[in-house]
């Protein structure tokens, strides 16, 4: 609910050239945000060790002499960021295979662009 709350102020959303409002009491945001909080900072923590691949960016980052940060959290807090680039003002998302769902009909385990495409888990947080 707080994810939709996001979307709908921050991205004007109107409908036939009318704006779109949603009445709904104020202790339910109160709630959602909470919630949304709550998850946001579980999901960091669940997240454990970095993973392989993300410890192989920041690695990257390093050479390149490019400052950032690992699971940074937005100003606001409601994001956590796998890398930011602060000089850049840059977020940096590395999505593993719990992204994606294997579209293709094949037993193997090849996966690429042709044969995924992206959870709605994925595409709304993207949005």
């Amino acid at each position: 609910l707080f994810h939709v709350h996001l979307m709908h102020t921050r991205h004007v959303v109107c409908l036939a050239g009318r704006l779109v409002t949603v009445p709904h009491p104020a202790w339910m945001m109160v709630e959602a945000r909470d919630e949304w909080m709550r998850i946001v900072g579980k999901v960091k923590m669940s997240r454990g060790p970095e993973s392989r691949s993300r410890r192989s960016l920041a690695q990257i980052f390093d050479e390149l002499g490019v400052r950032h940060e690992v699971e940074r959290r937005t100003d606001d807090g409601y994001f956590s960021m796998d890398i930011y680039l602060p000089e850049y003002d840059v977020a940096v998302e590395f999505d593993g295979p719990t992204h994606y769902y294997n579209t293709s009909e094949s037993s193997l385990p090849l996966r690429d662009a042709s044969t995924t495409t992206r959870t709605a888990k994925t595409e709304l947080r993207d949005f």
